[in-house]
């Protein structure tokens, strides 16, 4: 049990963009949770306006890292995470976390529990609850499976963590390096799951440490590019180019698909046209092999 490491804390990351209120609520969520921790908020360059709301109402023991451009999911992480990794600490993990996740009671402790009972678990990420597991293959890339949830405190053998929260082993991260900023937001944290299983770290879902995320998905034409675009990167990066090309073949016909009979798909009629273009953007890129973030690349904000 943690409690045993005389007064050592467990670093918390957590990276904000534009959703202070958001990232206040998480804060206080991990300062309500039974464990010591050292949280710091990283915050990804929000609007003046919004940092201002988040520096005004942060507790005074948590610390604020102030980024001067937008870095995108992994980058803003590996500011912090690369520095961590050049310190001397007792224990040998961190938390990466969302700006809106929300953890449940024991929901961290079962996480480090699961780390210290098995040296050879690299990243473990809780479960969301609704008894889904995640799945990857390049050619569908991410997806879920129902099961019927094992006993509280399982750690299922996973393919790809979730992302809204997450524990990571020092020694994995040394190891295979940290987020790939290649992906810039989406899928960044899928690729450092399937290259920990690559260096034969496992990767772990603790059943019964269930965490909420209440943020929901609002479909944008820039959503569309990155997740499309990251799609074809982790298809290419883990099942080749013959994958990659198929998975692009795909997508061009179910997005020509969704111009021509808008009616049978859930998409608002005034998003289908920008989204259409926003993936075909993603694939011209893919294949010229444009990553990161451009502003223009697609005009819509997230």
């Amino acid at each position: 049990m943690l409690q045993s490491k005389n007064n050592a804390t467990i670093p918390v990351f957590i990276l904000h963009w534009n959703r202070p209120e958001e990232c206040l609520k998480t804060v206080q969520y991990f300062l309500n949770q039974d464990l010591p921790l050292e949280i710091s908020v990283i915050d990804n360059a929000s609007d003046p306006n919004q940092l201002e709301i988040l520096v005004k109402f942060l507790p005074s023991n948590v610390k604020l890292v102030k980024l001067q451009e937008n870095k995108g999911w992994g980058g803003g992480f590996n500011v912090v995470l690369s520095e961590w990794l050049t310190t001397e600490s007792i224990l040998p993990y961190c938390f990466v976390s969302a700006h809106d996740a929300i953890p449940q009671d024991n929901c961290l402790q079962m996480l480090v529990d699961s780390m210290e009972n098995d040296p050879q678990l690299g990243i473990v990420c809780p479960e969301y609850g609704d008894g889904f597991l995640p799945k990857f293959s390049p050619l569908r890339c991410s997806y879920f499976i129902p099961i019927n949830p094992p006993i509280p405190g399982t750690v299922e053998d996973i393919e790809i963590p979730h992302g809204t929260l997450t524990l990571y082993r020092k020694n994995c991260l040394a190891e295979i390096g940290l987020f790939d900023t290649r992906y810039f937001a989406y899928g960044d944290e899928y690729d450092l799951g399937l290259r920990a299983r690559r260096y034969h770290w496992k990767i772990g879902m603790v059943w019964g440490a269930v965490v909420i995320n209440p943020g929901s998905w609002t479909p944008s034409p820039l959503k569309h590019y990155l997740i499309s675009r990251n799609s074809l990167l982790l298809a290419q990066v883990y099942g080749g180019w013959n994958q990659a090309m198929l998975r692009a073949s795909f997508m061009f016909i179910n997005s020509l698909r969704s111009l021509l009979f808008p009616s049978i798909f859930s998409t608002e009629r005034s998003l289908i046209k920008p989204i259409f273009w926003a993936r075909l953007q993603a694939i011209r890129d893919f294949l010229l092999g444009r990553y990161g973030f451009s502003r223009n690349i697609v005009k819509s904000k997230n």
